[in-house]
């Protein structure tokens, strides 16, 4: 696969973009696939997307092995999303002194009991949070130009073409273009659809 970083790319998620919560798992499904399919399972450490159901929900970690992540919870009523950006000047852990301020900002507002499914480790790797209950929720009395959701908020493919873009691009891969948009519109695909998707490689 080839090393490709949102960053980097001509087309980002722009604040005028509004996440289409409703879409989010589908896509992040969509992505689950792919990932699964083109990577060696002798080889899980090169894993993109990783998804995990726990006692309290669903669990996608999106890692792009540079240091970057992005962790989104499902549960029955909330979605949480995490995102930290290891070049971002809200990332305490570039900080010329740590501020546990700036890391505690990020959760204020959100009740404790959601605020304990992240260990103080997992929070210190933050560098922007979102919540979601019906609305939008984000403390924004951050630098939100320098979090990092810029970029990283891509990996929910607002639209179809840069999910064809990133896929065909990361993995190296030629696709059969009515089925990757069938897998990215429903989440999935039978064993044959998925092998018929990139059989054309």
């Amino acid at each position: 696969m080839t090393l490709i970083n949102f960053k980097y790319l001509t087309w980002r998620f722009s604040e005028m973009e509004k996440i289409e919560w409703d879409k989010v798992k589908t896509r992040l499904d969509a992505l689950l696939v792919i990932d699964e399919y083109q990577t060696d399972p002798d080889k899980n450490w090169l894993r993109l997307i990783v998804k995990s159901e726990e006692s309290y929900g669903i669990r996608y970690l999106i890692d792009n092995g540079s240091g970057d992540s992005l962790d989104v919870i499902f549960t029955d009523k909330m979605i949480f999303v995490k995102g930290f950006d290891h070049e971002s000047n809200l990332s305490q852990f570039a900080a010329d002194e740590w501020n546990q301020d700036v890391i505690d900002g990020f959760y204020k507002g959100l009740d404790e009991k959601y605020q304990n499914l992240y260990s103080e480790e997992q929070k210190d790797e933050t560098t922007f949070f979102i919540w979601y209950d019906g609305q939008e929720h984000q403390n924004q009395d951050q630098d939100q130009n320098q979090d990092g959701g810029e970029w990283l908020l891509s990996y929910f493919f607002e639209s179809f073409e840069r999910f064809q873009e990133f896929v065909t691009d990361y993995y190296s891969i030629t696709v059969d273009e009515n089925l990757l948009r069938k897998l990215y519109n429903q989440g999935h695909l039978s064993g044959l659809e998925l092998e018929q998707l990139i059989s054309t490689s």
